[in-house]
């Protein structure tokens, strides 16, 4: 559509100047006008004084913003006004004609160039210039610029560029040439202006500078800085970049809650950083391969590249716990135990009473009893000491079955000890995830 535009646009240039071409007070004008003119002589009385050009630039369209390589391409159209006493003529005495077209090539052109560009191409053949009889000169010529843009990228996708476009005359000062803003506003023109996909442009401003460089203190050289400032529109990066961060955040979040008894902890843990590692590669893709500025989305991936990797470590730490057999050290068992736990909210196993209590293994020989009168002496010695016999044998058999039980019931103590340990780590690291990724967010959002 902007090309259609830009084609019956020089269309009808041409074929104005085809229409007035012909008739013979058109050629005597030009006769008349350019009998006696050399386009390489500046249209002034006096070599004193300045050709007072009238410079703005209309920007059509933003074609492309190369952050990797700095660069802006811009479809832009200049116009140009200014006066020569030469054209000037009564149009009474020429068939009322009032203005006229004329090859640019053929004329006196101001040396308008941008600085800072790297490449620029014109669109169609060289316009013509419009001709008042007034003496006014104006001159409109399309082009696709290429210039540099220093871009800052720590904020992507959420980054807005400022891009500069510096025109000025290459070979004239200021006393040669005066460039000034067209009709002295401070905005460059958007009549026309076609919005891009990507980017959203929020103002095109011009200021009019006047430099004076070591080579010639005493020259001025005029300049005019328009500068381009542009965001970047983020909803296709917020749907495929930013949501899909916060999901895996989130389920880097989950490896913490999980209990080490299921047995998935490492594994979901490994799986997560298999995700983030494929992300990462369809990230580089997407963002920009500059190595000025390190965008805060890689940083926030980063950032949690790091804490998955260590809650995969906290994970095999608190998984090697939960199966430890040695003997806990009083302190550890203090500080897990005794301090933490309970301020995190993680239950404890209160030591249970014992059902058993020890059971003696030397029994002595009860006293002797009285017996019936009935049984004999003996026969009642001889029952009393098989019974002691007995009795003795399931006191040692009950004494072995309590430090038995003894032993497993420290053991089982122990482990739920060394338990208790590791949902104390468990619970620190997923509270200092949770901080970590609560503030990188708070600051990521203000800093924005």
């Amino acid at each position: 559509m902007n090309s259609q535009r830009i084609a019956c646009f020089l269309l009808i240039l041409v074929t104005l100047a085809t229409d007035v071409s012909a008739g013979p007070d058109q050629r005597r004008l030009l006769e008349d006008l350019f009998s006696d003119y050399n386009k390489h002589e500046r249209p002034v009385y006096s070599e004193s004084e300045p050709v007072a050009v009238e410079f703005q630039v209309s920007l059509r369209s933003i074609l492309n913003v190369d952050e990797a390589n700095q660069q802006l391409q811009t479809q832009l159209w200049l116009n140009y006004a200014w006066k020569d006493y030469k054209f000037r003529w009564e149009p009474l005495s020429y068939g009322n004609i009032t203005d006229i077209r004329y090859p640019a090539a053929s004329l006196w052109l101001p040396d308008i160039t941008m600085y800072n560009s790297i490449a620029s191409s014109e669109i169609g053949s060289k316009p013509d210039v419009f001709i008042a009889s007034e003496g006014s000169v104006s001159l409109v010529q399309p082009g696709i610029f290429t210039s540099s843009c220093e871009t800052d990228l720590r904020w992507f996708p959420f980054d807005t560029q400022a891009c500069k476009l510096t025109f000025g005359s290459w070979t004239l000062d200021g006393s040669k040439v005066d460039l000034k803003v067209k009709n002295g506003v401070s905005m460059g023109s958007l009549d026309g202006y076609q919005p891009n996909q990507e980017w959203h442009l929020l103002n095109f401003s011009v200021v009019r500078n006047t430099v004076y460089y070591e080579c010639c203190p005493d020259t001025p050289y005029i300049d005019l800085d328009y500068t381009l400032k542009i965001s970047r529109l983020q909803l296709f990066y917020v749907i495929n970049i930013i949501i899909p961060s916060i999901f895996i955040a989130l389920l880097t979040l989950v490896t913490f809650i999980i209990p080490v008894q299921s047995g998935e902890k490492l594994s979901f843990g490994s799986t997560v950083l298999l995700i983030l590692a494929i992300f990462w590669l369809l990230l580089i893709n997407v963002t920009p391969s500059t190595s000025a500025s390190v965008p805060m989305l890689t940083i926030f991936l980063g950032f949690i590249s790091i804490v998955n990797v260590l809650s995969l470590t906290c994970a095999a730490i608190v998984v090697r716990l939960h199966h430890s057999s040695a003997l806990m050290p009083r302190v550890l068992k203090s500080l897990f135990c005794e301090t933490l736990a309970p301020i995190l909210c993680i239950g404890t196993n209160k030591p249970r009473k014992p059902l058993y209590e020890s059971v003696p293994t030397n029994v002595r020989s009860p006293e002797p009893a009285n017996f019936c009168a009935e049984k004999p002496v003996e026969h009642s010695l001889q029952n009393s000491g098989a019974s002691l016999q007995v009795l003795q044998s399931i006191l040692h058999e009950l004494s072995a079955v309590s430090v038995q039980m003894k032993a497993k019931e420290q053991t089982e103590q122990n482990n739920a000890d060394w338990m208790i340990a590791g949902a104390v780590l468990d619970r620190l690291f997923f509270i200092a995830y949770f901080l970590g990724l609560f503030i990188g967010c708070m600051v990521i959002g203000l800093a924005n």
